[in-house]
Parts: structure tokens; sequence; C-alpha cells
């Protein structure tokens, strides 16, 4: 897919987690990435794939901002606003060998944040790498949103 035809991304998060984007102030996202390069850009989507049980998208949010940031420089610069506790990121971090704490993640700044009124049912696995969309499949899911 090229780049000027991708318009988001879907990412998987733990439910659990996941409801945070959706009911507390946290508007910072981030994740590891092999490469510290993304074809994502302002403007396009994040939709959340709720993983760990309920495999359904649940809600999406806009790129304000992208920037490659070591986890310490996303706490300290976006602190609340994080979508991960403290305590989360560092056992993110810990969670792999090739995730260190001088490794920059992949921080996406989102606005417009809103929960689908009813979890769309996705017919493919989201791998950890998430999967970008074109804007013929976002048009596809959110009628499937409306059904």
């Amino acid at each position: 897919m090229s780049i000027a035809n991708i318009i988001g991304v879907i990412y998987p998060v733990p439910k659990d987690i996941a409801e945070r984007l959706f009911n507390e102030k946290a508007k910072v996202f981030f994740k590891f990435l092999a490469h510290n390069s993304t074809k994502l850009a302002p403007k396009n989507r994040v939709i959340i794939y709720a993983s760990h049980g309920s495999k359904k998208l649940i809600g999406e949010g806009i790129i304000e901002k992208v920037e490659f940031l070591t986890p310490e420089e996303a706490i300290t610069k976006y602190k609340k606003e994080l979508f991960f506790t403290k305590d989360e990121i560092y056992n993110y971090v810990k969670k792999s060998p090739s995730r260190t704490p001088s490794k920059e993640v992949l921080t996406l700044t989102l606005k417009g944040l809103r929960k689908y009124r009813k979890p769309i049912h996705y017919p493919k696995p989201i791998t950890m790498a998430g999967q970008y969309l074109s804007s013929s499949e976002y048009n596809s899911l959110m009628q499937k949103e409306e059904e």
C-alpha cells in the first residue's frame, strides 16, 4: 500500500487498557516498532483493536502529532496524558529483549477520540505490528458500525 493511500492504522491493545482512551484524559499512544519510521502522519486515524478476548474494533482517534521518543522522554513530556501508566510502560519495555529504555518508540498524540457505538468485528487477526488502512477499507468498516 503506498503512503498516498494510507489513511490510518489498526493497533491491537489489551481490552482493559484500551478502554482508558475513551474514559480518561489519556491522549498519547505509543508503540515500539521494528524501525524508527512510519507511514503515519497527522490527520491519519488510529483504530483501536481490543485484543485478549474481545477481538473487535472499539474506537478511534485522529493523529495530531507523530514523534519518536524514548519511554523516559515520553513519560517526562506527557505525564498524565499517556495512555499507559508509568509501571505499564516499564513492564512493556521489559517484555522483549529488543526493547530497551534507550530505544525510541512511535509516540502519537491523538485528538477527537471516540468510542464506537457498537464494536466492529474485524475479519482478520491483527498482529502486534498493526495494519495500515486505505480509505476504502476504512469506509467499509464504518458501514459495519452503522449496521
